[in-house]
Order: C-alpha cells, then sequence, then structure tokens
C-alpha cells in the first residue's frame, strides 16, 4: 500500500514514518509548509529522509492556511470567541488540503504523528458501523479532541501509527535505532503564533487581517446572588478577554473577580466572584457526526476544553425550526433520528449538554468533543 505519512521533522510523526516502512509499506514523506519560519526545517527532513531511504514531498500550502486557519483566528477574536486553530488546521488542512495532495501523489492513506486510535465501533446497537475514532492509550498525550470538527470519511482513510504508544516509549525506540531528529524541539501550542503570545500576535497582524483591536466597552459586575449588575469600570476590546479569566483584569476589588460572559452584541465584559463560574451547561452548533446518534448508547461523556476529563452529561439534539428535541440517552429515543440525517446537517442543529455535575464555564469558540463509554469520539462542534 501506498501511504503518505505527514511530517513536521518532530519526533512524532518522524517515528510514524519509519514504523510504517518497517511494516512493509510503500511509504513517502509529505512536508506541508504552513507558514514561513525563521529555521527552515525542510533541509535537516530531508537529510533524515535520504538516511531512510525514503522520498520526500515538499508542498506549498501557506496561502490555504491563511484563509482556513489564520483569518478565521482573527475573526473569531474580532467576535468576542476563543478560536482552536489547531481542530480548524485538521479539518481544513491536514485531512483537507494536504490529503488531496497526498492522493494527487499516489497515496491510498495519509499517516500522522497523531495520538488516536482507528477502531471498529462497536456497541449493543452495531457490530459493523466502521471505523471510527478512539482515544490513544496515552491519556495525556491523547489528541482525539482536536480531530472532533473533522469528516469521518476522510478519518477513515488514514492511519496512526501511534495509537497504542507513549511519548517516552517513542522517544526511546528513536534513540535505540540512532535517528536524528530534524527537529527534537516540542512544537508550541498554536504554530503561527510566536512564543504563544496571541495578544501580541493579534496586534502585531491586526491591519492585514483587518482586525479592530482598540474597541473600548463596559465592565459590569454580576452579582452571584441577585443576578443583578453594576458598571465597574471600561475594557478596551472583548477580544483580550476569555471566559474563567482571572489574572489581567486591573480590577481592585474586596475578591478576585473572574470573567463570566462576554456580550458580543452590546460590547459588554460582564465579571464575578468565583461562584458565578461554573455551570451545568454547554451547546455547541457547526456540528460534525463521526457516528449517528441512532447508535450512541450507553452513558456519554463531552469536553469543552483539551485539558479537562471527559465528563459524564446527558445530551439533547436541538433544532427549533423544526421544532426538533431529542434527548439522546437510550435506543428508542435514538432512534427517532435514524431518518433525520437533512437535521443532522442544518447549520440551525445544535447539541445542548447537561453535565451531571457543575464545571467551570467554557469559552465560546472552543471544541465541544461527545464521547462514549469505550472512548469513541462520536460528534463535535463549536461552543457557543
Amino acid at each position: 500500500m501506498k501511504t503518505a505519512v505527514a511530517v513536521s521533522g518532530g519526533i512524532d510523526s518522524l517515528y510514524a514514518l519509519i514504523t510504517l516502512k518497517e511494516q512493509g509499506h510503500e511509504v513517502f514523506a509529505l512536508h506541508a509548509r504552513f507558514i514561513d519560519t525563521q529555521n527552515d526545517v525542510v533541509p535537516a527532513l530531508q537529510k533524515t529522509c535520504d538516511f531512510l531511504n525514503i522520498p520526500l514531498h515538499v508542498v506549498d500550502l501557506k496561502n490555504d492556511f491563511k484563509n482556513e486557519v489564520i483569518a478565521p483566528f482573527f475573526a473569531f477574536y474580532q467576535n468576542a470567541k476563543t478560536p482552536n486553530p489547531c481542530a480548524l488546521c485538521n479539518k481544513n488542512m491536514k485531512f483537507g488540503k494536504l490529503f488531496e495532495k497526498a492522493r494527487e501523489l499516489g497515496a491510498e492513506k495519509l499517516a500522522t504523528g497523531h495520538y488516536v486510535r482507528l477502531a471498529n465501533f462497536k456497541n449493543n446497537l452495531t457490530n459493523d458501523y466502521g471505523l471510527c475514532i478512539q482515544c490513544a492509550k496515552d491519556n495525556k498525550k491523547d489528541q482525539s479532541y482536536f480531530l472532533a470538527l473533522t469528516k469521518i470519511e476522510n478519518l477513515q482513510s488514514a492511519l496512526f501509527p501511534l495509537a497504542e504508544k507513549t511519548k517516552e516509549q517513542i522517544r526511546q525506540e528513536l534513540m535505540d535505532k540512532n535517528i536524528p531528529v530534524p527537529c527534537p524541539k516540542e512544537s508550541q501550542e498554536i504554530c503561527f503564533v510566536p512564543n504563544d503570545d496571541y495578544r501580541s500576535f493579534l496586534l502585531n497582524n491586526a491591519e492585514q487581517y483587518q482586525f479592530e483591536a482598540e474597541h473600548a466597552g463596559n465592565v459590569y459586575y454580576l452579582d452571584p446572588k441577585t443576578q443583578k449588575t453594576k458598571k465597574i469600570a471600561e475594557h478596551k476590546g472583548l477580544w483580550a478577554y476569555t471566559e474563567g479569566q482571572r489574572k489581567g483584569l486591573g480590577i481592585a476589588w474586596t475578591e478576585p473577580l473572574y470573567v463570566v460572559k462576554r456580550n458580543y452584541e452590546d460590547n459588554s465584559l460582564y465579571v464575578s466572584t468565583k461562584g458565578a463560574i461554573n455551570t451545568k451547561y454547554a451547546t455547541a452548533d457547526r456540528l460534525n457526526f463521526l457516528v449517528l446518534p441512532h447508535l450512541w448508547a450507553g452513558q456519554l461523556y463531552a469536553r469543552t476544553r483539551f485539558r479537562e476529563k471527559q465528563s459524564p452529561c446527558n445530551i439533547y439534539i436541538i433544532n427549533i425550526q423544526e421544532k426538533l428535541e431529542v434527548l439522546i440517552d437510550n435506543p428508542s429515543n435514538s432512534k427517532e433520528l435514524e431518518a433525520m440525517h437533512a437535521i443532522l446537517e442544518n447549520p440551525e442543529t445544535r447539541l445542548y449538554v447537561e453535565f451531571t455535575e457543575e464545571k467551570q464555564i467554557y469559552a465560546p469558540g472552543q471544541i465541544l468533543a461527545v464521547y462514549d463509554e469505550k472512548g469513541f469520539l462520536l460528534a463535535g462542534g463549536i461552543l457557543v
């Protein structure tokens, strides 16, 4: 089987490349230039591929990346939302544009260094649904959350050689084989944001992306007991805050204050004390179903941010236009959705999550990921 391996120059993708070659795949390395960088990794990557006797192809996707990932990054912040560019990159770039390039070069599969499994989805309702995304063995590195927006048909044509490995095992195996890693440092959180300083990045590139940074508005204190509000300060732009934020507010108060809400409609920021930053509810739109809901069974779980455990919950599928509200909690109710593909694809359809216990409020614009008891990724959406 001819397989393209997406390589960044880091340890994970290099391990994927070597593993698949050892397993007998006809592999070639595929490196995407998403951004301009001061230190070009391609020469070192070419040297490693020559050492391994593996062809390397380099494709320029900078313009696509700018339009599909960076521009939305600015748009989200402009609209008082906190984006997740990695999820958009996986959907639009790695398993989108890059996958298209891999196929043009004759590849049947695209392998990546993601820490996820691709396994046959089974439960008491089905034994032959097909391959789906499942959490990786290494819980600390599991990256299924970032694939929640990616179409399942593209993921089913992928390979994930790191599924059963831990980071420590991978590092040790490469050391044992004495194979040089072109870019041994861990990648930063957002690849196009220098030093993970998103505020400076937004300000420094504001003109290019028509980003309005100075947009002053009122700050209101929300009384957690009475729910009454009063103006206590002014902000210079909602983009500079995120829900749950405590540090950097610059407001003197008798207790620590936290951001509880950004209201884009009237450009207002709401803050309150710690008791007001918990919730049991979350809502997401722009949904992506990796497993159709009529096959969801058992206890469901959801995550509203990457670095958190999956939390047990009840989930409703709601479409106001169609006057639809279906609770996904057992097979009899789930069957109502079996013939509702049009509703599932309708942009007005939302997932409404009720957690069994309170958790910290989420940031709109981040990803909602839904799982079952076996760790299968069932659906994803963008939190509103």
